[in-house]
């Protein structure tokens, strides 16, 4: 039985891993589930099997990535560093995560653009709101530490409030970053640190 089901976890990594590479390389639309299958080196059966969908396979990618991202805010939120340079490393993370998607392939941006489809993005609330709970925690230890003041604020609030402020950092871009842009990413790094000084400007306590 361990067998078994070791196998059916190798073809569906492989399967995940096929159509991310062919949803990056030739777009979500275009592929198709043979074209997955042929990829992975599994029957079209199989991928039915293990997804209902192409469109599920889509979800599951978005959730993973979505997950690794709560992984790495995990990593950083229990390393030893200042609740400032985590709440700065936590920031960078989840916006160059993006980026990378984003820029590493020919339709990195279509890829992405589909994940903003409301029913995509809906899959990955409960990885939002597990980071937003992560980030909260960085700011309770923060004013624990007498480094931020929140004011009496909630820090769930807090942190979705500092969330929000990163939004134009994310596609479309309205940073101006875009394909074939070779320094976008050290120009959206500084951005992104400007930012999050301002940011902590007003976090740290007087």
């Amino acid at each position: 039985m361990a067998e078994i089901n070791q196998s059916e976890c190798e073809a569906r990594r492989s399967i995940l891993m096929a159509a991310r590479t062919r949803f990056l390389h030739y777009g979500y639309k275009k592929t198709t589930i043979d074209e997955i299958a042929c990829d992975a080196g599994v029957g079209k059966g199989s991928v039915y099997l293990h997804f209902s969908s192409k469109e599920d396979i889509l979800l599951t990618i978005a959730r993973d990535v979505k997950r690794s991202v709560t992984l790495q805010m995990q990593a950083i939120a229990a390393s030893l560093a200042k609740p400032e340079e985590k709440l700065r490393r936590m920031v960078l993370a989840k916006i160059i995560t993006v980026h990378d998607a984003v820029f590493s392939t020919t339709h990195g941006i279509d890829i992405v653009d589909d994940m903003m489809h409301p029913k995509v993005m809906e899959c990955g609330r409960a990885e939002h709101e597990a980071q937003t709970v992560i980030l909260a925690g960085v700011l309770r230890e923060g004013e624990a530490k007498g480094d931020f003041s929140l004011r009496g604020q909630d820090p769930v609030e807090v942190a979705r409030l500092f969330s929000l402020a990163y939004m134009s950092f994310f596609p479309p871009y309205l940073t101006g970053c875009h394909a074939g842009n070779g320094h976008c990413q050290k120009r959206l790094e500084a951005s992104v640190s400007q930012m999050t000084d301002f940011l902590l400007a007003g976090l740290s306590r007087r």
